[in-house]
Parts: C-alpha cells; structure tokens; sequence
C-alpha cells in the first residue's frame, strides 16, 4: 500500500488535526483524506462478509446480512445492499484494491454489484474478466458515469442482438414500494420497454387532463404526476375490484377518543403515522371490523380452524408486528408468510399463540437451515440458531414498545396506563 494512502497514517493525521483552521484546499484534502479511510473500512467490511458467507454455507454462521443488522447497526436493506457488494468485489480483487487504496468509492462498487446481480453466469464471468479495465473506468468516472460504461460492456458482451437482454428485462421488471422516514409514500418500478413505454404514455395523458383542467394556475409536474399515477391506479382498483378494503388502520381507543399520547398507536396497516383527526375522517367512510388487543397489547385469540392462517388472523397478527418478527429485520408484514411455529404437519394448530409473520428469507432459514423459534405467552420470540445458540431475543414490535429496554432483551415492562382511567389502554385494529 502506498504510503500516502496508509489508512493508519491518515488516521493519524485526522485525529491530530484542528478542522477550524482548515482553509478550503486543507479542507479538501480532509475529504480525500476520509475517501482513503472509508475505502479501506468498506474493503474490510466487505472481506469480512465474504467470510461469514462461507461460513454460513458451511452451517457455521448466521446470514452475513443477519449479523449486519444485529451487529453492524444497519437496516436489513443496508445489510442485503453490502451482501450484493461483498460478491462483486469477491469476483473483481482489482476493483477491491482501488477501494481499499481510496481510488474509488463504495457507489462504484455497489455499480458492479447492481450491474451483476441479475445476469447469467456466463455473462458475469465474461464481465469479470475485464476487471482491471474496470477498474481504471472506476477511477476516473463518476457512479453514475462508471454505471453506463458497465451497461456499455453488457450490451458488447451480449452475442444474440439484444435477445436476450429483452427478456432479461422482462423477467427483471419489478415495481417496490415502502414508506420513507418522513411518512412519504415511494414507488420504485423498473418496466421492460414495452410495458413502460404504455405506461408513460398512461400517466402523459393522465397529467395533460389535469394540466388542462388546471386553467391558468401554476402547476407543479413532479406533483401533478404523482396524482395523475394515483387516479390511474385507483380508478382501475375500483373498477376491478370495488367491494374490497383499501385503507387498514391501527389505533388505541384512547387515540381515537382523546388524541396523541405517550403510548399511542395510530397508524397505517403498513406503519406510517396518521394524526387522529384523519383516522377519525376515514372512519366515517369505511366498515369497521374492531380487533380488542389485551393489556399486554396481545391480540385475542381468533380461532384455528384450517391450515392457513384466516383473514382476521393476519390483522390480528399485523397489530403486533409491523414487519418480519425476525431480529433486525424489515421486510413489511404483508409481504410476510405466516409461519407455524410448531409446524402443521407435525399436530401444530393454527392458532394466533403458534403463528407469527416470517419474510420469505427467514421462513427459509427456520425450515430448511436448522433455526429454532420459541414464542414466550407474552410473544417474547426468541430466536436460536442451528447450533443451539442464542442469536436474538425480543418481543412484539408494537406492543408496550416505549415501556421495554431498547436493546431487545426482555426486561419486565410496566404495561402502559389509559390517561383517562389509570388502566392499561386497549387497542382497536379498524379496517374501513
């Protein structure tokens, strides 16, 4: 490693360093200075979950992207991101050297990663091989820059005039959707041509319409489209399928009564936060189908009468859970699988003390790769791993969440007190 570019030397001079004195090239540098630093943290890093995803095919380890989240601090999204980018710099040293050297940054790498991730193996191969041209683009390119090249390399690889990258793209069409830190709505799609081609075309002629009916006022497109992909949606939903719920709420009766307060619960099936006033607005125009939540905010029992788990079982069960139970992980509850803790073949009942939500990946992971799941009476959940050890305990996600330690681990909670009585305030699921 070049001296200049020693992390610990660089280190060395950060820490011995008054900021406030920096002029604006001293300040320069400085950013240089952490590129070099956070290069070769991100190389590490992604050596280090290289490893463990050797050790995890061995049965000797958690999922990388599971000890992420528990040990690394990072979103189950982050940790599945530093996964894909931990292969690609497996498959590229020279482009893993230019990051540990500071050269270039983790988004070139995640643009390998991105690139990669969905191509044949044959493909990738050939790809790979081009590494220290990689490499010297990466250096002197930006992400997005370094990006189109990569396409560019794809394209020229591709021996069948497009062929087969069409249908790669069909099979890569996708749309996602969660909600932001701001309670913000945000759809991702990546269409193959033909189907995003109609639906511009959908949504230009959608905000023209509104455009126009807008007359003279100032209009604002980013918004206006925004609205004109909602009236398409919505409309089609209608039209289709009129009769089914759109809008699931949860709130405690106290919210509902009396407003916000320390314990309340008033949100959106999927977690984002409504104020009271807008729950109360919905309410008048919905059916409501109550759900009582006990003083521990665990869900009644509502029956277990067949295999799968019912309709009224799922709300049950998204009252305490926002997401996949398991530890650290952020998968939304409705794209969850209801899992069996002690399985149904085996006398396991469908019954709400035996179900809990599990993503795909961890459901996974229980069946097939040897993990343990034990649910306490009051839905404390702790999870084993393949050789008995303890890998996370915790309890439900909504239930008394101000009131138990914020590490996880099971403490014993002081249940949340109704203002109005001095009694523990019951929760209403409320579907309109």
């Amino acid at each position: 490693m070049n001296p200049t570019t020693d992390p610990v030397l660089v280190i060395t001079t950060m820490t011995a360093a008054d900021v406030d004195g920096f002029d604006a090239d001293r300040a320069a540098q400085a950013l240089a200075d952490v590129k070099v630093v956070r290069g070769f943290i991100d190389r590490h890093e992604a050596a280090v979950t290289s490893h463990l995803r050797r050790l995890h095919e061995r049965g000797e380890s958690a999922p990388a992207s599971d000890l992420h989240t528990r040990s690394g601090g990072v979103s189950a999204k982050e940790a599945r991101r530093k996964e894909r980018r931990a292969k690609a710099l497996e498959q590229a040293p020279a482009v893993a050297d230019a990051l540990a050297n500071g050269v270039i940054g983790a988004e070139h790498a995640d643009v390998l990663a991105n690139v990669t991730n969905r191509l044949d193996e044959a493909i990738v191969s050939t790809f790979f091989d081009h590494q220290h041209d990689l490499a010297r683009d990466a250096s002197r390119m930006t992400p997005e820059q370094f990006g189109r090249s990569c396409l560019d390399l794809v394209r020229l690889l591709e021996r069948d005039e497009g062929l087969e990258r069409a249908e790669r793209q069909r099979r890569e069409t996708e749309l996602s959707k969660r909600v932001d830190r701001d309670g913000m709505y945000v759809l991702t799609a990546r269409m193959h041509p033909e189907l995003g081609h109609a639906v511009f075309n959908a949504i230009d002629a959608e905000v023209a319409a509104l455009v126009k009916s807008a007359g003279d006022r100032a209009v604002d497109r980013g918004r206006i489209g925004a609205e004109a992909l909602g009236n398409l949606v919505a409309g089609g939903h209608q039209a289709i399928r009129a009769i089914e719920a759109e809008i699931r709420l949860h709130v405690d009766a106290t919210s509902l009564l009396d407003g916000i307060h320390e314990d309340s619960v008033c949100e959106l099936d999927d977690g984002t936060p409504l104020p009271p006033t807008s729950v109360r607005r919905l309410l008048c125009n919905g059916r409501i189908v109550p759900i009582i939540i006990d003083a521990d905010g665990v869900a009644l029992n509502v029956g277990r009468q067949q295999r799968l788990a019912t309709r009224t079982q799922r709300r049950a069960l998204r009252a305490m859970y926002r997401t996949c139970a398991f530890h650290g992980c952020d998968v939304a509850f409705n794209r969850c699988e209801i899992h069996h803790i002690h399985e149904w073949e085996l006398g396991g009942p469908s019954d709400l003390d035996n179900l809990l939500p599990l993503c795909s990946r961890h459901h996974h992971e229980v069946h097939e790769g040897g993990w343990t799941l034990r649910l306490a009476p009051d839905r404390t959940l702790t999870i084993r791993q393949p050789d008995g050890s303890v890998f996370a305990t915790s309890p439900p996600q909504i239930a008394n969440r101000r009131s138990r330690p914020s590490d996880g681990s099971t403490g014993p909670p002081s249940p949340p007190q109704d203002h109005r009585s001095g009694e523990p305030p019951n929760q209403l699921l409320l579907t309109a």
